[in-house]
């Protein structure tokens, strides 16, 4: 047995003890802690926030600044531990107990080399939510972005009215490059340059200097167009999840309390249009709390818009038939959109960049917790661009095309566990991925940055804890599968450009199965390819739509209440009108900031003018 072998099987049976740490934290915060933590079955709080995720610990974090303010957070998933810091493991908590483990449902116009054509989605169950298992890069997102969710009706919601809430979730490290105009040092997040372990991530900012494109900071007011070395919520090595910037510090306050593995099952209304509560269940057990003045939902595109519905409020004609009574009618879980990506192993090198032997290493350990550096910092992606297809307009539209490098590829740890957690078919992986085991490769990986296509969550069936349908409805707009096909040629010119011959990168082009009758290179043959090796970049977003009363589209308004209903609003990436040209989880955390002043002021605003009595009878508009 070779030694590479060798370290494969370590490998395996690291995941396995792995998982299984993470399975005993999970019984002993939630049974041993359990049974000491007393609860009362019936408990009344000024706010109440359902998911702990990036949003949901800024909003409470926020709300309980206020010392008079009695905040509850709910959260499904477990509490976090230190191993959730390592940067380099978030890959192998996927399909964890840390992980909602969503599968979507079978696509007609895509993920054809996946299992049962379907898009596996992991999403954070835990506290800190996806920001405790993404691959942590900061990226505000194009100014146009947010200026047309304001001209759309969204009003204080453009660049200009979002950019103080970025820089106030923002904390300068020593390393990170931006501009002090462009800058706050008074935030809660460390986001600083991420540290790049590859040779290769300055070779691709030559190359496309090469192409004519120029070294960019989308996050410091610059170009839109061109290459950047990636930015990341990190500290010292670490990652900086919501959790860790935010939670830990305000936790121990009396007037917060953080109850993990509890898991909302309905929202409770007062005459059908007030919001009065929710119910949970944790340790098998049920409980109701009440609240005085809003609940917020911040459990994500996916969660959030299952609850409204299980609760009563969605399209009428679904409810229906699944004799859920309906409360409201409103598109809830429609207008899902997702950044698709593809494009993985596609780069042959000379030589292996990182080696799976490098992160088993004593050393990448010990490198790690001394200098909060070496292999263990490593990020899925080095370097990001940002360019036009041929189906952009470059002198009026944000680009539409992401570029993203990573020094390996799917076959990094031979078929132990990123292919599974990816979902890779059998037939695919041994067919195409399994010769590339020993061979060494990259990914340049182009991403749809502002898809066509809509898709939808709907419930599977009236009991709370079953696992909606998530159908994100890849390519059903033709346009979305071209600007792909733009990105893999781009790929292809980037390859061929003297500095990455000379660095001896080459294309991969092994033919893929299902596509053997197409020429090589051709657009039907990337077309073919993209149609096979569709993958998720992990963004769902839309599904609780923001807009104003008069759009039947819309779910919330532009201070994120739900239309309709009192004492209810939705803070997450479930209310953005249209994804993000970027990540999406810088941008969750400016909605998160600003869904928290927006709650203070109006509140401020009540118990100034309205002084409400213990029935909470204020105006609507509060």
């Amino acid at each position: 047995m070779c030694l590479h072998q060798v370290f494969l099987c370590l490998y395996s049976a690291g995941i396995a003890v792995l998982t299984t740490f993470f399975y005993c934290c999970y019984v002993y915060n939630d049974i041993v802690k359990g049974y000491f933590d007393h609860q009362e079955n019936v408990t009344a709080f000024d706010f109440i926030v359902v998911g702990a995720g990036t949003a949901g610990v800024i909003v409470a974090s926020r709300l309980a600044e206020n010392p008079s303010h009695q905040v509850l957070l709910l959260e499904a998933g477990d509490e976090s531990n230190f191993l959730l810091d390592i940067p380099a493991f978030a890959p192998l908590l996927q399909l964890s107990h840390y992980d909602w483990k969503y599968v979507t449902e079978p696509q007609k116009n895509a993920c054809l080399g996946l299992e049962n054509n379907s898009s596996r989605w992991p999403r954070g169950k835990v506290v800190g939510g996806s920001s405790r298992l993404n691959y942590a890069l900061y990226v505000r997102g194009h100014r146009q972005d947010f200026d047309s969710w304001a001209s759309d009706g969204n009003e204080g919601w453009s660049y200009s009215d979002v950019l103080p809430y970025f820089k106030k979730s923002e904390k300068q490290s020593g390393e990170f490059k931006h501009d002090s105009i462009y800058h706050s040092t008074e935030g809660e997040w460390f986001v600083s340059d991420a540290p790049s372990v590859s040779v290769m991530a300055e070779e691709i900012i030559a190359a496309a200097k090469e192409l004519g494109m120029e070294r960019i900071d989308v996050n410091n007011g610059g170009k839109g167009v061109g290459f950047m070395l990636a930015q990341a919520n990190l500290e010292k090595g670490a990652r900086c999840s919501a959790e860790t910037a935010m939670l830990k510090k305000v936790n121990k306050q009396s007037n917060l309390k953080v109850i993990a593995n509890a898991r909302v099952e309905k929202i409770l209304f007062e005459n059908y249009n007030k919001a009065k509560g929710v119910t949970y269940s944790k340790m098998g057990k049920k409980y109701l709390a009440k609240v005085a003045k809003e609940i917020i939902l911040s459990a994500g595109a996916i969660e959030t818009p299952k609850l409204l519905m299980i609760s009563g409020i969605g399209p009428k004609d679904h409810l229906k038939s699944l004799e859920i009574p309906a409360l409201l009618d409103l598109p809830v879980g429609k207008n899902l959109q997702d950044h698709i990506t593809t494009g993985t192993d596609l780069v042959f090198l000379n030589e292996t960049l990182v080696s799976l032997t490098s992160f088993a290493s004593p050393l990448a350990a010990a490198q790690y917790l001394s200098e909060g550096k070496g292999p263990w910092v490593t990020l899925a992606c080095e370097t990001i661009g940002f360019l036009h297809s041929s189906l952009s307009d470059s002198k009026i539209e944000a680009p539409d095309l992401q570029i993203m490098t990573a020094p390996f590829g799917l076959t990094f740890d031979g078929g132990s566990h990123l292919r599974n957690a990816v979902g890779i078919s059998n037939e695919m992986w041994t067919k195409y991925f399994q010769p590339l085991v020993d061979q060494p490769v990259a990914s340049i990986m182009p991403v749809l940055l502002k898809p066509k296509s809509r898709g939808e969550i709907l419930l599977r069936s009236s009991k709370p804890l079953d696992p909606p349908k998530i159908n994100p409805q890849y390519f059903s707009h033709p346009d979305d599968i071209q600007v792909l096909i733009d990105g893999l040629k781009f790929v292809t010119r980037i390859l061929d450009t003297k500095v990455m011959t000379d660095f001896g990168a080459q294309l991969n082009k092994n033919m893929l199965p299902g596509c053997e009758s197409y020429v090589f290179g051709s657009d039907e043959y990337w077309k073919c390819y993209t149609e096979h090796i569709t993958l998720t970049s992990y963004h769902p977003v839309g599904t609780c739509k923001m807009g104003p009363r008069g759009d039947k589209t819309a779910v919330v308004d532009s201070h994120l209440r739900v239309h309709g209903v009192q004492n209810l609003r939705v803070i997450d990436a479930s209310i953005m009108p249209t994804i993000v040209t970027a990540n999406t989880n810088a941008a969750t955390m400016m909605i998160g900031e600003k869904g928290a002043d927006m709650i203070k002021a109006a509140w401020q605003l009540e118990d100034e003018v309205c002084k409400p009595s213990e029935s909470n009878t204020c105006p609507l508009g509060f």
